[in-house]
């Protein structure tokens, strides 16, 4: 859903309940995640911020030895291959190395996250893409993995016509994860990117390296 936080003291309002849903995900979901999950919220980096929030349930990872890609959805795989809904978010985070506690310095523009975020609604598509930090949860290839996102630049790359963009430049934030399940995660990827294909009418859509993928997209993954 997206809201628009106006007055100084409805943002700090927003931001305090935004910070403790980000934060009790991130205690709840400390330990390697055994089921898809997520909570995350896009926040316009504007005068007047803008909010998109989104509860993903449906998903997976798969990793490689360059990287760990998770793929997660707000509404079911078969939900979005029939195409029956009205709205869908579809988050896509590729991890691209580990950070190591008290080894790793954390600034701004730290960076080992690829982001690419979809938003479905109403026929329409917003592609968003951008790099970030997080911190790893679990053992890839061994346990469930999740990631706790803290800090990212996201703009968008591409929409339809009718696709209004109240966020770019934007952040997000948040807690995801997912079991280990590489058929699940390169249907969910190929299925979201046909729906992106069909909507823009041509190919705008990065294969992240799962399975025997392609590159649908020249557009870059990475700051």
């Amino acid at each position: 859903m997206i809201r628009r936080v106006s007055e100084p003291s409805e943002r700090r309002t927003s931001t305090w309940k935004t910070a403790t849903a980000i934060l009790t995900a991130i205690v709840v979901s400390a330990c390697a995640p055994t089921s898809p999950s997520g909570l995350v919220t896009v926040t316009s980096r504007t005068a007047n911020p803008v909010q998109l929030t989104a509860s993903f349930s449906y998903g997976a990872y798969t990793v490689d030895p360059a990287k760990v890609s998770i793929i997660l959805s707000t509404v079911p795989l078969e939900t979005l291959a029939s195409g029956d809904f009205e709205e869908a978010q579809v988050a896509h985070v590729q991890m691209l190395w580990k950070p190591r506690a008290g080894r790793t310095p954390v600034s701004a523009d730290a960076t080992n996250l690829s982001i690419r975020y979809v938003v479905l609604v109403d026929g329409e598509v917003g592609l968003y893409g951008g790099g970030g930090f997080g911190w790893p949860k679990g053992t890839p290839g061994k346990t469930g993995f999740g990631l706790n996102i803290a800090g990212s630049n996201l703009a968008l790359l591409d929409s339809t016509d009718g696709f209004r963009d109240l966020l770019t430049p934007a952040r997000l934030l948040g807690s995801i994860g997912a079991p280990l399940d590489e058929t699940v995660a390169i249907r969910m990827r190929d299925t979201v990117s046909q729906i992106v294909t069909d909507r823009l009418g041509r190919s705008q859509w990065v294969d992240l390296g799962l399975g025997e993928g392609r590159i649908l997209s020249s557009a870059p993954l990475s700051r």
